[in-house]
């Protein structure tokens, strides 16, 4: 505590006197600046300059100073119009400005001697390249956020139009250069809008739960920054998505939306036909779908040119079926208790349907309290609720499901305070809540019946009902100065999560048995023995909160800092160079319980180091030659600083051998289903853990002593060349180097041993590394230390055409060759024995067996996008501009290599305890790879004019039009570890690589929107 409080103290003193001396790019603002000068080149100073906002008519005011520059340095984003006015020159004008979000616009201005008329300059847009950005960043206008078609309409799927980014291979996450979606970090009008539990967006958006926390329509446009970025965005080892939300104008404006799905007009399932065609089958008809999105929003003035107001609603109703496969073998004679099973499991055995509704709302307030003082407050909830999304699958139950929601509730407030034309402060408070209960849909507990190949799963799902909660408070001051040619900036951000999570698995207990005669003698209240129930074969799992503990409840807290200080000197009229230093502090809630035998065995279950050096120096460059800047090299390094998500710090909570303990029964000490140890089925059952029951060795979880946050370097360099006005094209190269990286490893176990292993079909002996049975630490099971051991490295050549939206038409062009090696890291391996394993790696004592090509190693991706806006028949007669007239056609077009995947063995070959990471000796990690896939999503619209500013559109647009089968996932079982062989699996329906997922069919969807 005492050496984080210094590092705090010191660099607190270094901010204070920055500002004592001393370009906001976060939230919904950018900034314009340039130089005044005559006809001559000499500068102008003392020149009067005001940017008005077209929208808004909110003005800001500012002079040029002794070396005629100018700065607005925080402008909220819109279409602005910028004066110059001095004595004894005639005033200019430029129109149209627009400034984007952490846009840095830069604007020479020239001024003729006054004694003719006024001097209007008029132009389009602000100049297409940023002459004075480093960093590698794109931004997403709010024409391709209006126009474009997305899948789903969730917004952060636009990110995927940018270079060097692919999706992560955890669902929901975006993955940029490489790196895991973890690294990320998204802000919305400049509030933190992370779930730092699941180390996901808020309300974990786009995770296969909540589609989206904010309407497409309701946000405005963002930026991507991806390498290089400045000291004020921090958190993040990967990209900072910073997006805005709409506000009101001076004009109404509104519309109302609505798309639709149905089965109809889907193509069929390519596994579906696939799965047809191996068993000599017709292919199954499509199950019955039905989807609908629809909302509106409207804005205006409060007061004109003072307070606006905004609000905007969407909703989503999409049901998926979830067929069931129950196919009970043939039983000659039937006993009794064999029958009560049967009928008990049929009357259970219905197919049911999973919803995934929801509904958002925002509502915005932006108030020019006076010339100096702006005030914006923003409201959003989300309301998810995802009912059958608990567990699905077509061997289980809809008792053994629930329902997954997800609520939200997030209050963003800023006040920018213009306290000289050259001093600038911007406050920001943000308070959220982020809750995401799983809700059970009975209170029996979960039982696996199974008979011979047949299985069906009942009761409610083993962790069912469940909790994850973040109450967080975000507190941020940001003070810009203007002196000279610097632009100085420093700020300090806090953010406290207050967190509570509860995961009771196992403590309703759960069942297995291993056949119908034990089910129904469970059902009968019969024991579960030889004498009175013959044939019986059963067990029981429950689990039991620790004397004295909080059990499943943890409370992972975290608090975090963030200071930074910010130098943009602009050097010359055309070099910039960009100057920061950051300090980031993550301090974790450490963990309460120390486990003695743990302890005893060399283990600390309660030690959590926090890392409190992490500081992170930014440096960058812009530099134009050309005196017509219209090429521009820019280039940069920076040190960055990633999040540990809590999900982990509370696994150590509750892992740790104390808090919960886990045991099994057989025989006569299995409670009669629907019983549990606890009597009756309750919601939540609670009582001490009984007698009888076996339990092996603990495994507990860990933070390994010393842990560190993941540390990033990013560099770049890239050029920008402006073909003509509105076109121009980019080359970039990027490079990412990640250290101390997350990753999940069991350190408990003995010395390999080589053992020998014959591969069947060819006769060749390989060696592999044996792991004893017998742990170091005998009264431990597996030891998984959370760890800061992995490393990657990605290098990315990027090229990008771009010309935005003039003469009806604009259109984007991406190019990415990218390659990222690392040795598997991973910051969610939280459960073990289960799906979670498969993150960790091969060989736990041998991490260099890991190291090869990414899990999101994506060698080559190119993506395409076009408006355009088919108005050309507006001269002609009424005949033929009412056929003609209003048409749109827009769309995406992606191709891209396939990632890569591992080819594994069906079996725990090394004895480690992990049976879902074990390939042949001779094979390396992600050794093969998906084939290639791509996609056309092309949308056509027509606009119904009814009067200058109210009109309906309607439009019809496909997603993989083409129907290709994008394969996103394969059957990785290589070997089966058969009779001690290797046997490679090479049949038809079950042959390694056969394509067991894909990104969809082709989808056609129906649309109409009217706008005023």
């Amino acid at each position: 505590m005492k050496r984080w409080t210094s590092s705090l103290a010191i660099f607190s003193i270094m901010l204070l006197a920055l500002a004592a001396t001393g370009v906001a790019q976060t939230g919904n603002q950018g900034s314009i600046e340039g130089t005044l000068a005559d006809a001559s080149g000499a500068v102008i100073a003392g020149a009067q300059l005001t940017a008005t906002n077209q929208q808004t008519g909110i003005q800001f005011s500012t002079k040029s100073n002794a070396e005629g520059l100018f700065v607005f340095p925080v402008l909220p984003v819109g279409i602005y119009d910028l004066k110059a006015e001095h004595v004894g020159f005639a005033t200019v004008t430029s129109k149209n400005l627009q400034v984007k979000v952490g846009s840095k616009t830069n604007l020479p201005l020239s001024m003729g001697v006054s004694g003719t008329v006024e001097t209007v300059n008029v132009s389009d847009a602000a100049p297409l390249i940023e002459t004075t950005r480093s960093s590698f960043s794109t931004t997403v206008d709010n024409t391709s956020v209006e126009k474009l078609p997305t899948n789903g309409r969730n917004f952060i799927d636009f990110v995927l139009l940018t270079p060097g980014v692919t999706r992560d291979v955890r669902t929901g996450d975006i993955s940029f250069a490489g790196q895991r979606g973890t690294l990320n970090s998204l802000t919305v009008d400049g509030a933190d809008n992370n779930n730092t539990f699941f180390g996901q967006t808020t309300g974990r958006t786009g995770s296969g739960r909540a589609p989206y926390q904010f309407s497409q329509d309701a946000v405005q446009e963002f930026q991507v920054n991806s390498n290089g970025y400045s000291a004020e965005l921090g958190r993040a080892g990967g990209a900072v998505v910073n997006v805005i939300t709409k506000s009101g104008t001076n004009a109404f404006h509104g519309t109302g939306f609505w798309f639709f799905r149905d089965r109809g007009m889907n193509a069929d399932d390519p596994i579906n036909k696939q799965t047809a065609a191996l068993a000599g089958t017709t292919v199954a008809r499509k199950p019955a779908y039905h989807f609908n999105q629809f909302g509106g929003n409207v804005g205006g003035p409060i007061v004109k040119n003072k307070a606006f107001f905004f609000f905007d609603y969407d909703g989503q109703r999409n049901t998926q079926p979830n067929p069931i496969t129950f196919s009970l073998p043939t039983i000659a004679a039937p006993t009794a208790f064999e029958t009560a099973a049967i009928n008990y499991l049929s009357a259970r055995s219905a197919a049911w349907n999973r919803s995934l509704n929801q509904d958002t709302y925002l509502g915005k307030v932006d108030w020019n309290v006076n010339s100096s003082n702006l005030l914006s407050v923003r409201y959003n909830r989300q309301n998810f609720t995802g009912e059958g999304f608990e567990s699905g699958g077509a061997t289980n139950s809809f008792e053994h499901t629930g329902a997954s929601l997800v609520t939200t509730d997030t209050i963003a407030a800023s006040f920018t305070s213009t306290i000289t034309p050259a001093l600038v402060n911007v406050g920001r408070f943000n308070y959220q809540i982020d809750k995401e209960p799983g809700k059970a849909n009975s209170v029996n507990p979960e039982a696996i019946v199974r008979q011979g190949s047949f299985s069906f799963t009942i009761g409610r799902n083993f962790f069912s009902p469940r909790e994850t909660t973040i109450h967080r408070q975000q507190y941020a001051d940001t003070l810009t100065y203007v002196k000279g040619r610097h632009t100085l900036k420093g700020g300090l951000d806090i953010i406290h999560d207050d967190i509570l999570n509860y995961f009771p698995g196992n403590f309703s207990g759960s069942f297995t048995f291993n056949n119908l005669q034990s089910f129904g003698c469970s059902l009968q209240n019969v024991s579960l023995t030889a004498a009175t129930c013959p044939g019986a074969s059963a067990s029981y799992t429950q689990a039991f909160a620790g004397t004295g503990t909080t059990g499943a409840t943890t409370k992972p807290n975290i608090f975090e800092i963030g200071l930074f200080l910010q130098d943009d000197w602009k050097v010359r009229s055309n070099l910039t160079l960009n100057l920061g230093i950051r300090w980031d502090l993550q301090k974790f809630a450490a963990p309460s319980v120390q486990n003695p035998a743990a302890l005893a065995a060399g283990y600390d279950t309660k030690q959590l180091n926090t890392d409190n050096n992490n500081i992170g120096p930014r440096f960058g460059f812009a530099w134009s030659p050309w005196l017509e800047r219209s090429l521009v090299v820019r280039g940069g390094y920076g040190i960055f600083y990633g999040r540990t998500p809590s999900i982990m710090v509370g696994t150590a909570h509750s892992n740790n051998g104390i808090n919960v303990g886990t045991f099994t029964f057989s025989g006569a000490a299995i409670p009669s289903y629907p019983n549990t140890l606890c009597g009756a089925p309750v919601e939540t059952p609670s009582c001490a853990a009984p007698a009888g029951g076996s339990s092996a060795p603990p495994s507990i979880y860990l933070f390994k002593p010393g842990y560190q946050q993941p540390i990033v370097q990013q560099a770049n360099l890239g050029t920008e060349f402006a073909l003509m006005k509105d076109m121009a094209i980019s080359v970039g190269y990027q490079f990412v180097k990640g250290n101390h990286l997350q990753r999940t490893r069991d350190v408990n176990l003995g010395t390999p041993v080589l053992t020998p292993i014959t591969v069947s079909t060819t006769g060749q002996v390989l060696s592999y590394r044996k792991y004893p049975a017998a742990r170091p630490a005998t009264t431990l099971g597996r030891v998984s230390q959370f760890e800061d051991s992995a490393n990657s490295v990605y290098h990315g050549l990027n090229v990008q055409l771009t010309k935005r939206f003039s003469h009806h038409f604009q259109f984007t062009s991406a190019y990415t060759w990218g390659k990222v090696i690392d040795d598997a890291p991973d910051a969610t391996a939280v459960v073990p024995f289960g799906s979670d394993d498969a993150k960790m790696n091969a060989d736990p004592l041998l991490i260099a067996f890991d190291r090869g090509p990414g899990v999101n190693d994506q060698r080559h991706r190119w993506v395409s996008s076009v408006v355009w806006t088919m108005d050309y028949a507006k001269n002609m007669n009424p005949v033929a501009k009412a056929i003609l007239n209003g048409w749109e056609l827009s769309g995406i077009f992606t191709a891209q290599s396939g990632q890569p995947y591992t080819g594994l063995v069906s079996s725990d070959l090394n004895s480690d305890s992990n049976s879902r990471t074990d390939r042949a000796p001779n094979e390396g990690r992600n050794a093969y790879r998906l084939p290639s896939t791509y996609s056309l999503d092309p949308r056509l619209l027509r606009n119904i004019n009814f009067t200058e500013h109210a009109k309906v559109q309607i439009f019809a647009e496909a997603f993989n039009i083409l129907n290709h089968f994008n394969v996103s996932g394969v059957r990785t079982t290589q070997y089966a570890l058969t009779a001690g062989q290797l046997v490679p699996q090479t049949a038809p329906a079950t042959r390694f690589g056969l394509p067991n997922a894909h990104t969809g069919a082709r989808i056609f969807q129906l649309g109409a929107k009217i706008s005023f």
